[in-house]
């Protein structure tokens, strides 16, 4: 049997009331087999953020089991973070990048080194969110019952209201190249309580497994953020797996609240446009471009251009067509991934002044 490093949870740590009431009813937890643990690497990644990770860290150590190891991935941070987790969590492994690596990036970072490891399992956690205390034992018992399951994602609740669902699944279609997620923004009155094979799952908390991983490979980096999860997802499906809602599985989220605070709204537009293509350029046939070109020039640029003037956000109306740009560079230069210099090696973190001008222009 593989010998764990067993973690301590943090002293008087528990996911908030408000988070763990909901008035839907949940299925009752299924035992796990009787089998040698599982070894589980749960990777967090870091950016400018050290105490919103450190209350997602708290709730991780806090989960049931002992077969997992919590490493944290700090991206390139201006500040102490890397410093500051390390002392303040001495049971958890810190890995200091020396610059921004994106999403995909600094993931690769930590999910190269459970390979290494040899970790059967990782699991992804978004810094911005508070998992349950059972949320890695619900998705462990579900993967070790289904072989063919490369990727499993649980429920997610918005942080508040915590009843308020941000995830119960995701559809891709292909034909006009866009990804939702599934009854986003409901209430949780029990309707998503079953569990189903999904198109793609969010890279905001996904278990992943490691012979499943090997095969598909790992995040694409020229994405950076926003549809690796999606790119992944399809490429895993491609490799002869299966993508797994798990509802049973539940955690809370503070949508992209340190994306947009770090970097700006105008430059997660900007990745959305160039990465909707990118995706498309690695997965669409000739004929699906038929329908998805028309949909993209006469519907969605269109759209988000009309919804950003309303907001007075010129700076994002830019950043569509810089996306645009960026994405043909990519095709021309083989390998490249073509960003703005908010996420450049050289970028500084915004101050609260910038962060104030920028949600007003």
């Amino acid at each position: 049997m593989r010998q764990a490093l067993r973690l301590t949870p943090a002293d008087n740590f528990s996911v908030p009331q408000k988070m763990s009431d909901t008035s839907a009813p949940i299925a009752a937890a299924a035992p796990l087999r009787q089998v040698s643990s599982p070894l589980v690497y749960v990777i967090v990644l870091n950016w400018n953020s050290p105490q919103m990770t450190a209350d997602c860290v708290r709730s991780l150590l806090a989960m049931a089991g002992t077969g997992f190891r919590v490493v944290v991935v700090d991206n390139g941070s201006r500040n102490d973070s890397a410093e500051f987790l390390q002392r303040t969590f001495s049971e958890i492994s810190v890995i200091a990048n020396g610059s921004n690596l994106g999403f995909a990036g600094g993931c690769n970072v930590g999910m190269r080194r459970a390979l290494e490891e040899g970790a059967d399992y990782v699991l992804l956690v978004n810094n911005d969110t508070i998992v349950d205390r059972y949320l890695l034992r619900e998705l462990i018992s579900q993967a070790e019952a289904e072989p063919r399951v490369g990727i499993l994602s649980p429920k997610i609740y918005y942080a508040d209201p915590a009843d308020l669902l941000w995830w119960a699944g995701g559809t891709f279609n292909i034909w006009i190249g866009l990804a939702d997620h599934i009854a986003r923004r409901r209430k949780d009155v029990g309707d998503h309580n079953h569990g189903r094979d999904l198109d793609w799952a969010t890279g905001c908390v996904m278990l992943l497994r490691c012979e499943a991983l090997s095969k598909a490979g790992l995040f694409d980096e020229q994405i950076f953020a926003i549809g690796e999860d999606v790119d992944l997802s399809l490429r895993m499906k491609k490799a002869g797996y299966t993508v797994r809602y798990v509802p049973t599985a539940r955690l809370w989220h503070r949508e992209g609240a340190e994306t947009r605070k770090s970097a700006g709204q105008h430059v997660r537009i900007f990745l959305m446009v160039r990465n909707l293509l990118w995706v498309m350029h690695k997965h669409a046939r000739a004929y699906h471009w038929v329908t998805f070109l028309p949909f993209f020039l006469f519907y969605y640029l269109p759209k988000m251009m009309i919804l950003n003037l309303s907001r007075g956000d010129f700076r994002s109306c830019g950043a569509m067509l810089e996306g645009v740009v960026a994405f043909c560079r990519m095709i021309w230069s083989p390998g490249a991934s073509v960003l703005p210099p908010e996420l450049s090696g050289a970028a500084i973190p915004r101050t609260p002044e910038r962060i104030a001008a920028d949600d007003v222009t």
